[in-house]
């Protein structure tokens, strides 16, 4: 699986280096680092794959916990795609669409990670709940990333801006429907997919 991983994050890195090259223009800087972020998540998780809970793990979870909606949240870069002189339609459609797919695939791969420690310690009834709530708490951080254009590292400088703009919208949730609706969906989208790869994964190994 990582030897894949890295072919097709590297597929994505070329496909970038050629655009650039061909069309002159840094248009899409944003793909590598972006992408980098969505690794950040798999890394804080691999670090604690195995372990039980101790104080040391506790911040590599809130760490990946902050960083885990950078993965999804490379699907909204699809939002960049329209026809350009420059380059083919085609192109940047698979160059947005590969990159989107290798973060996500890297999100739920920290997923499983962060799963398969909880499931260590507590009941699968209790996991499942925790995972819902990250689910739901990643995609409320697509929606504040997206829209509000906060990142992982405003909970740091910017905590009082972004404590207020969340306050709002929980104070008067009413008032604010596009927050909830994205938040819902991209997280069952987040859970449709996830329970997808994991039953296709038990499936094969069960052949």
């Amino acid at each position: 699986m990582k030897r894949i991983l890295i072919y097709s994050v590297g597929f994505t890195l070329l496909l970038f280096v050629f655009r650039v090259v061909y069309s002159g223009t840094l248009l899409f800087f944003f793909i590598p680092w972006n992408l980098f972020l969505a690794w950040l998540p798999l890394f804080f998780s691999s670090k604690i794959s195995g372990t039980k809970i101790n104080s040391h793990n506790a911040i590599f979870f809130v760490l990946w916990l902050l960083f885990f909606p950078n993965a999804p949240y490379m699907i909204t870069d699809l939002f960049h795609l329209e026809q350009r002189e420059a380059v083919p339609l085609y192109f940047d459609l698979i160059l947005l669409f590969t990159a989107a797919w290798n973060a996500l695939l890297m999100g739920l791969l920290s997923f499983r990670n962060i799963e398969t420690w909880l499931l260590r310690m507590y009941a699968a009834s209790t996991v499942r709940i925790i995972s819902v709530v990250c689910f739901l708490l990643c995609g409320f951080g697509i929606y504040l990333g997206r829209y509000l254009r906060f990142n992982s590292w405003h909970v740091i400088t910017q905590p009082f801006d972004l404590l207020k703009e969340i306050a709002i919208r929980f104070i008067h949730p009413f008032e604010y429907p596009g927050t909830w609706a994205v938040t819902i969906l991209f997280s069952v989208l987040m859970m449709i997919v996830y329970e997808t790869l994991k039953q296709m994964a038990i499936y094969y190994n069960s052949k």
